[in-house]
C-alpha cells in the first residue's frame, strides 16, 4: 500500500472513532444535564464536567489504540517490544564476538611448545670469560627463536593463515634475565650445561618465555681423542658412511652424551662427505673412518668430530 494512502486511511479512521465517541459522549451530556442526572453523588452540573473528562480520555485511548494497529513501531514502543529487541541484537553481537573469539582459540589451540620443554642445550666450558658466555647464550636464543618459527609455520601452513617471517622475535625474556644468566654463568670452576627451557604452554601466536637451566656435566672426549672407528669397503662407501654415521651417535650416546635437535652427527654436512668419498675411492681399497674431537667434548657438547681416512 502506498505510504500517502496509508497515511490518509489512518487519518480517516482516527477522525471517525474519536468524532464517535467525541459525539456519544455529547449526546450522554445533554441526556445527563436534561433530566438533571448524578454519577457518583456529584450535582448535575459536576457530573456533566465527568462525562466531558471520560469522553476526552476515551478519545486519547482510542486514538493511541488505532495507531498502535497501524504501525508497528507505535506498537513495540508502548508495549516495550523494541526495547527487548535493542537487547536481543546487544546479546547477539555479543555472541558473535564470542564465538569470533572462540575460533580464533581453535585455531591457535595448536600447542608449540609444553611448559617445560626443552629446546636448545649447550655447554659453557670452565672459566668461560663473559663474552664467550654471552655468545654462547645468544646462539641458543637465535636457535630456539628458530625453531620456534618453524614450528608456528607448520600450524600456519596446516590453518591457511600468513606464515611469520623468519626475523620475526618469538622467544620472550627481560634484558635482567639475560645479565643474570651471562653474570651466573661466568668464570665458572667447572663446566655447565644448559637447557634453554619454557616456563608455560605456548599456543599459535604465543610468545615463547623462556628460563635457563643449568647442570653439571662431565668430560666424554678429550680434544684429539679417537670417538669410533669403522673399516669400510669402497664399492659400498655410501652405504658403509651412513652404518658410520649412526654408529658413531650411538656410541657417543653409550658414553653419556646428551643428544638434542641431532645434535649428535647432525652438523657433519655434506662438505665433509664429498672429500672423505674421494679420498676412499684414491685409497683403492679397504679403509678405515676415524672420528677424531676436534676439542673436548662433554655430555651437553654438539659431536665435533673431524673424519679421518686410514688405508689399511
Amino acid at each position: 500500500m502506498p505510504v500517502f494512502l496509508r497515511v490518509v486511511l489512518i487519518f480517516l479512521l482516527v477522525a471517525v472513532v474519536a468524532g464517535g465517541i467525541a459525539m456519544l459522549g455529547n449526546q450522554l451530556g445533554r441526556k445527563i444535564g436534561r433530566r438533571k442526572m448524578t454519577v457518583f453523588g456529584l450535582r448535575p452540573r459536576y457530573t456533566s464536567i465527568f462525562i466531558t473528562t471520560i469522553t476526552g480520555s476515551l478519545i486519547a485511548v482510542s486514538t493511541l489504540m488505532v495507531a498502535m494497529i497501524a504501525s508497528r513501531d507505535i506498537y513495540d514502543i508502548v508495549t516495550g517490544t523494541q526495547e527487548r529487541i535493542d537487547k536481543l541484537r546487544a546479546r547477539e553481537s555479543q555472541l558473535v564476538q564470542r564465538v569470533n573469539q572462540l575460533a580464533e582459540d581453535v585455531r591457535r589451540g595448536a600447542i608449540i611448545w609444553n611448559y617445560g620443554e626443552n629446546v636448545a642445550l649447550t655447554t659453557i666450558r670452565p672459566n668461560s670469560e663473559k663474552e664467550m658466555v654471552e655468545r654462547s647464550i645468544s646462539e641458543m636464543i637465535v636457535y630456539a627463536n628458530f625453531l620456534s618459527i618453524q614450528k608456528s609455520n607448520k600450524v600456519a601452513l596446516y590453518q591457511n593463515v600468513p606464515l611469520f617471517d623468519l626475523d620475526r622475535v618469538l622467544i620472550k625474556y627481560s634484558p635482567a634475565d639475560f645479565h643474570k644468566w651471562v653474570d651466573t654463568y661466568t668464570m665458572q670452576p667447572e663446566p655447565v650445561g644448559l637447557w634453554l627451557q619454557v616456563t608455560e604452554n605456548c599456543l599459535f601466536k604465543d610468545p615463547v618465555p623462556i628460563t635457563l637451566v643449568g647442570f653439571p656435566v662431565r668430560l666424554i672426549y678429550s680434544r684429539d681423542q679417537v670417538v669410533y672407528t669403522k673399516e669400510i669397503s669402497p664399492d659400498k662407501f655410501l652405504l658403509d658412511w651412513y652404518k658410520f654415521l649412526e654408529e658413531l651417535k650411538e656410541a657417543a650416546l653409550k658414553k653419556g652424551m646428551i643428544e638434542m635437535n641431532d645434535s649428535l652427527g647432525g652438523e657433519i654436512t655434506a662438505e665433509p662427505l664429498n672429500k672423505i668419498s674421494r679420498k676412499v675411492l684414491d685409497a683403492g681399497g679397504r679403509v678405515r673412518l676415524k672420528a677424531v674431537a676436534k676439542r673436548d667434548l662433554y655430555q651437553s657438547s654438539n659431536l665435533d668430530v673431524s673424519i679421518e681416512v686410514e688405508q689399511l
